[in-house]
């Protein structure tokens, strides 16, 4: 019953007569890979019967071929308790359902069906000239002279900082403490939009540096306290040491930690900054937070405390994901904006109201996760000059 109810969807979907309800009960069946197999059948079906009736040209024919092969799934991340998730997986098999709705359609020669909103954007998107790749790890080190230099992901360097040598290893910045000397001398790591790095502190603290998100820091800790500014975001991984405190200015706020784990979130275009503590003790202002709560400050320093959600969330970036639970269109296109260096421009009666909930996989292309939107009834369009435009 179960296997006739997914193959009456497919044929419903490639006709242009699926509705968003069974749209949505289709996109959960290719999710939980269990229709791997009459998904791969159908492929071949397809594929077997434009070669045989030569209806499609064997150009379009190896076309449609590679474009299945590139879409071929890896396995999702779980997410149990999130309303969908958009994961590799369900975006190589949505593409495969884009590639079989349009190959059916060329070699009947009939008019295309009105396509079922979700998947307006992925039948075409992979294929679009203006379409935007993610980030990638990449920033700037302004040294203490003032000069600067242009990191990416790849190869080994050495940079001399006085006393300290500085190696790009891999998309990591590691400091080796040489001695401090007479003064003391700051770096600043930046990322632009569209950019994350890693660093490797003095001390031993690991940072993770997100998209239009910078750090100054000294390049040697001395006397009693290790002292770094933000803006923007960034996870720490404090190297404990009781007699010399770990201080982070973020905007307004003072955070002060020993030694822990923990995510700051402080951009500017924020209502508010975020700290959320996954191990150990941290203090947000007068405020002491224990693992698993997150401190919530206001632009006029208000601090609320939050316990109970998902801390991981917060440090999901990290980990390669956008992870968003209730939040709306604006809070969720600040972020993919930053990530993927675009202005988003809002067309007049835009629904703010609409919540979105779901995991994204950072890895794939702007068009794709903005289809995975659109299965929300959400619309967007993307522009040459690198701009989103939603529409009402």
């Amino acid at each position: 019953m179960t296997e006739t109810r997914f193959q009456l969807l497919m044929h419903r979907y490639i006709a242009g007569e699926i509705s968003p309800e069974e749209w949505a009960e289709l996109s959960a069946m290719i999710s939980s890979g269990r229709y791997d197999p009459l998904l791969q059948q159908l492929i071949a079906d397809t594929y077997e019967a434009a070669e045989a009736t030569g209806d499609m040209p064997a150009e379009k024919r190896q076309e449609l071929l590679n474009r299945i092969l590139t879409a071929d799934p890896a396995p999702a991340y779980p997410s149990p308790r999130l309303q969908w998730r958009i994961t590799r997986r369900w975006w190589a098999a949505a593409a495969v359902l884009a590639v079989l709705a349009t190959s059916v359609i060329y070699f009947t020669r009939q008019q295309p069906p009105a396509a079922a909103p979700p998947l307006a954007t992925v039948k075409s998107s992979p294929l679009k000239s203006n379409d935007v790749l993610p980030g990638s790890d990449k920033a700037t080190l302004t040294l203490s002279d003032g000069s600067t230099v242009t990191l990416g992901a790849a190869g080994h360097q050495v940079i001399r900082e006085k006393n300290t040598a500085i190696r790009r290893v891999n998309g990591q910045l590691q400091y080796k403490n040489g001695g401090a000397g007479e003064t003391i001398s700051y770096n600043t790591l930046a990322t632009p939009r569209g950019g994350q790095y890693r660093l490797l502190l003095p001390d031993g603290t690991a940072v993770w540096l997100n998209a239009a998100s910078s750090l100054r820091y000294p390049v040697a800790f001395t006397g009693n306290e290790r002292k770094v500014e933000l803006t923007g975001e960034a996870y720490f991984e404090v190297a404990s040491n009781a007699a010399k405190p770990f201080r982070i200015h973020a905007g307004s706020q003072l955070i002060e930690v020993l030694g822990t784990h923990f995510n700051v979130n402080a951009y500017a275009d924020e209502p508010e900054m975020k700290t959320s503590l996954l191990e150990g003790a941290v203090k947000v202002g007068s405020t002491v937070l224990q693992p698993g709560e997150q401190a919530h400050v206001t632009r006029n320093g208000n601090i609320t405390v939050t316990r109970g959600g998902n801390i991981a969330d917060a440090v999901a970036w990290k980990e390669g994901f956008f992870v968003f639970r209730n939040d709306n269109l604006q809070t969720v296109m600040r972020e993919i904006a930053r990530w993927y260096d675009v202005t988003v421009v809002y067309q007049p009666n835009i629904n703010n109201s609409q919540q979105f909930s779901g995991r994204i996989d950072r890895s794939l292309t702007l068009a794709q996760v903005l289809s995975g939107l659109a299965a929300t009834k959400a619309h967007f369009n993307i522009e040459n000059d690198r701009n989103v435009v939603i529409l009402p």
